[in-house]
């Protein structure tokens, strides 16, 4: 389960998360993307706990989950040089 599954299990909607936990709703769409993890203070902790209606474990695994499986998507950009392409640099001055 990740953080998407554990917000759409509680019938919230991102903006709903961000609002009663006093956040924006690109903190939460990080959160469910594995941008970032989610860091509270203890109070929203709680308030979060309570919103996604979920233990402690459950909130650290989803957390966890949606991190792993950032690093498994597709990285951005590609290289704008094939390695096998890169252009030679040699030792010869370019002016006599």
């Amino acid at each position: 389960m990740d953080m998407q599954v554990l917000r759409e299990r509680a019938g919230l909607s991102r903006a709903e998360v961000a609002f009663r936990l006093a956040i924006s709703e690109t903190s939460v769409r990080n959160w469910e993307a594995g941008r970032t993890e989610p860091t509270m203070t203890p109070k929203k902790y709680l308030d979060a706990l309570r919103l996604f209606k979920c233990t402690p474990e459950e909130l650290a695994a989803a957390s966890e989950k949606s991190i792993n499986q950032r690093h498994k998507r597709k990285p951005g950009r590609p290289r704008r040089f094939p390695e096998t392409q890169l252009p030679q640099v040699t030792d010869s001055p370019v002016c006599s």
